[in-house]
């Protein structure tokens, strides 16, 4: 995986790859916004070769925020694609430039790997707060029709 090495991000935290010991911090993150994360899938997606993952983390090491990153090869495209999968920040960490900065590193990644397409997915409601934050950050609201298996 060639992501950048711990790099400071806005004061107070920094942003660096993730790790396995992340893996509950990550999860708790997660489940906080009503996911359903586990350690396990966490383990499985660090170390997919199309897969990858930034925290922030605070002064003590400790995970405050993630973003996944996937990517790969799509036909109707014809490159690269990649999908910000999960993006999350603690909550006593929310309002703080954590996410933005997650999210400008996870836009930047995709940069270096030629993605001709990038998109974020929500499985939560799309609030004013969060299509105005997207919006902030270069992104639009797409028009595609999702279809679930159930």
């Amino acid at each position: 995986m060639a992501l950048p090495v711990d790099s400071k991000g806005p004061p107070g935290f920094k942003v660096r790859p993730a790790r396995r010991g992340d893996a509950q911090g990550i999860v708790t993150i997660l489940n906080e916004a009503g996911a359903q994360a586990d350690p396990q899938t966490f383990t499985w997606i660090i170390s997919h070769p199309e897969m990858e993952v930034l925290v922030a983390a605070d002064p003590l090491d400790k995970v405050i925020g993630v973003v996944s990153l996937s990517h790969r090869p799509l036909l109707k495209v014809g490159g690269r694609a990649a999908t910000i999968d999960e993006l999350g920040v603690s909550r006593a960490w929310t309002r703080k430039g954590v996410g933005h900065e997650l999210l400008k590193r996870a836009v930047e990644r995709a940069k270096v790997l030629g993605v001709k397409r990038l998109e974020v997915q929500t499985f939560q409601g799309v609030t004013d707060e969060l299509e105005a934050f997207f919006r902030n950050s270069g992104f639009e609201r797409a028009q595609v029709g999702v279809f679930r298996l159930k």
